[in-house]
């Protein structure tokens, strides 16, 4: 799955133990934008350092849908559902060729 937006922020690796995360946050360009924190974990956290990956660029993300149980002291099960991005690009959005040019069928050569 993919989801297209621009950059808001990037935040900094997080470690605990031998884990190691980091979140790349994105505004939709949806009718009612949307804003969405992704998870880069272990080795994908280095994909956030490259050049595309800038506060203000437009983005395609690609991710995959992570989700758990987890249960607490009170025997109460609660359930986490994240997104676990592992490919980013530059998103460019594509016109078509009707939009780009005026209907020229009435313009005359006088």
């Amino acid at each position: 799955m993919s989801i297209k937006g621009k950059v808001q922020q990037i935040t900094e690796i997080e470690e605990k133990a031998n884990f190691r995360v980091r979140k790349l946050v994105i505004e939709t360009f949806e009718k009612y934008p949307q804003v969405v924190a992704l998870d880069f974990t272990q080795n994908n956290v280095g994909l956030l350092d490259d050049s595309v990956c800038k506060v203000g660029n437009n983005v395609e993300v690609f991710y995959n849908v992570r989700g758990r149980a987890w249960e607490n002291r009170d025997g109460k099960t609660l359930w986490f559902t994240s997104l676990q991005g592992w490919r980013v690009r530059e998103y460019r959005e594509e016109i078509a060729v009707e939009a780009q040019s005026p209907d020229r069928e009435d313009d005359l050569p006088f």
